[in-house]
């Protein structure tokens, strides 16, 4: 019995369906095999140069310091050269950070959170954490990553918490003679499970003239005190490069036709006047082919005989540009997954609604960004400041539970925002305090200003008041009776007196007793 036609076999396969006739042996212990594959892994005339450079190399390898030492100082000359590439990176890093996170504590105990909040915000002024952490955050968009070590501050007041970052680039976290030895890349030391020992730091940037280096001069330092912050896209990786390295000659390519297209447009303005006859050399004046002279402003010349004077027509820039010119930021601003509206600030071409929908993608990067900063930067930092603030405040020693707020998104549509808000609150998909932190506060620290503007002070009975008053506010009328009961409030429609009758008479009020 054949095992696709379920017939005896005979040799002959006379009711065999077509789409499984290519699966039939040709002839006797000789199967047919199915030709399948890859377009991609073809190694075809028109795509093998192509192709040419792809390596297997390893994510380390990709990333090791000779491919470095070419792709960072590149992007820092189109940084420096380039307009719109500074632009979009400068954009990124303000849509990242902004003017910072906002530490939130969640223990049980309000008035500690308050207490870590403001020792938090104090030292991070001292330290102006704020610009450090966006010079990082450029940093690793234009370099690929970036450094920065926890250490002692003697300059801070003695009195407080002596922590304090200093920032690195990436040229100074190397190894100047690298071993040739298993667990060690350019910077990094691990040990046999893959776990970071130490990092090796210059003391000073390579590129200075003020001494060499040499391998003695690399200091290492512990990997719990080393920030390193940047994209992990493969396993293994441990350093990287540029996130535009993908579309740095698309930068180039841009300049160079922008400029070719301002001489291309030059050289036709040069040219005054140009004459041009159709008149053999016998029948009009001579003239010296290729020849100039100088014409006076404002002044009346007389042409030669048979001569007609005409322009050179501009052809640049010609209709295409601008369309040309918008393709090339877009592909260049891709990989930040930034629209163009945002990398060129320009949203003349846009309709209020494409302008909202092509900043979603956006928004969803920059979330995952900032969940890379939280777990690799800001936690770490506040571990081994709340570590020291304990000491100095002689406070018990532990890392508390915390979150970070970032700074809301700019909003489009404020009217529309709003409205989803309060649908979402009513429907009970959101909370309030989940609200107050997309938007970057603190909903503790927001009821304890409301409770004053409202009551005049600030206290445990107020807060708790505007508290509940907050519930109510955000419930849907139905329910407004069961959640003011489960409060412990009197209904609003139990306490509202029942409206009469225009031109009713009053209740008169009962006789009274006769003893």
């Amino acid at each position: 019995m054949h095992p696709l036609t379920c017939e005896p076999i005979n040799g002959k396969h006379k009711h065999v369906r077509k789409e499984l006739a290519a699966f039939l042996p040709t002839e006797l212990g000789q199967p047919r095999r199915a030709r399948m594959g890859y377009d991609a892994a073809r190694d075809t005339e028109g795509w093998q140069s192509y192709w040419a450079n792809a390596d297997r190399r390893d994510a380390d390898s990709q990333n090791s310091r000779a491919v470095r030492e070419k792709l960072v100082p590149r992007s820092r000359y189109e940084t420096e050269s380039n307009g719109y590439y500074a632009g979009i990176i400068t954009t990124h890093v303000n849509m990242l950070v902004g003017v910072g996170p906002t530490l939130r504590m969640l223990t049980g105990s309000r008035n500690f959170n308050q207490t870590v909040e403001r020792e938090w915000y104090a030292w991070t002024q001292r330290v102006q954490l704020r610009r450090k952490l966006w010079c990082m955050a450029h940093a690793r968009t234009a370099d690929g990553e970036g450094f920065a070590v926890l250490q002692t501050n003697p300059g801070l007041p003695a009195d407080g918490v002596q922590l304090d970052l200093t920032l690195l680039e990436t040229e100074q976290c190397q190894t100047p003679n690298l071993p040739f030895t298993a667990g060690y890349i350019d910077g990094i030391r691990f040990d046999e499970f893959g776990n970071i020992l130490w990092y090796d730091v210059l003391p000073e940037h390579p590129g200075t003239d003020r001494a060499l280096l040499s391998s003695a001069d690399a200091i290492r330092v512990p990997a719990e005190d080393m920030l390193h912050w940047f994209k992990m896209r493969r396993p293994g990786q441990h350093r990287s490069g540029p996130e535009l390295a993908s579309t740095l000659n698309i930068g180039a390519a841009r300049r160079r036709f922008s400029e070719a297209t301002v001489r291309t447009a030059e050289i036709a303005a040069a040219h005054s006047v140009m004459l041009e006859t159709q008149m053999t050399a016998d029948d009009a004046d001579a003239a010296e082919p290729m020849s100039t002279f100088p014409i006076s402003h404002g002044m009346f010349t007389a042409l030669p005989m048979n001569y007609k004077a005409s322009q050179m027509k501009a052809e640049h820039p010609n209709s295409t540009y601008s369309d040309f010119l918008r393709s090339l930021i877009s592909e260049q601003s891709r990989p930040l997954s930034m629209p163009y509206n945002a990398a060129a600030c320009d949203s003349s071409t846009y309709s209020f609604a494409s302008g909202k929908l092509d900043t979603l993608c956006y928004r969803a990067a920059l979330d995952v960004e900032r969940s890379d900063c939280n777990d690799l930067v800001l936690t770490r930092i506040f571990s081994a400041w709340f570590k020291e603030w304990t000491i100095v405040a002689r406070a018990e020693s532990f890392t508390p539970n915390h979150q970070w707020d970032w700074p809301q998104h700019p909003v489009i549509d404020a009217v529309q925002e709003a409205t989803a808000i309060d649908t979402k609150l009513k429907n009970g998909t959101v909370s309030l305090r989940q609200t107050y932190s997309d938007a970057g506060k603190d909903y503790e620290d927001e009821l304890a200003v409301m409770a004053e503007d409202t009551f005049g002070i600030a206290d445990e009975e107020t807060i708790e008041k505007m508290r509940k008053i907050q519930v109510l506010r955000n419930t849907p009328a139905p329910a407004m009776p069961f959640v003011a009961q489960v409060l412990g409030l009197e209904s609003p429609e139990a306490a509202e007196p029942t409206p009469q009758p225009i031109g009713a008479p009053a209740d008169e009020p009962e006789p009274a007793a006769v003893a």
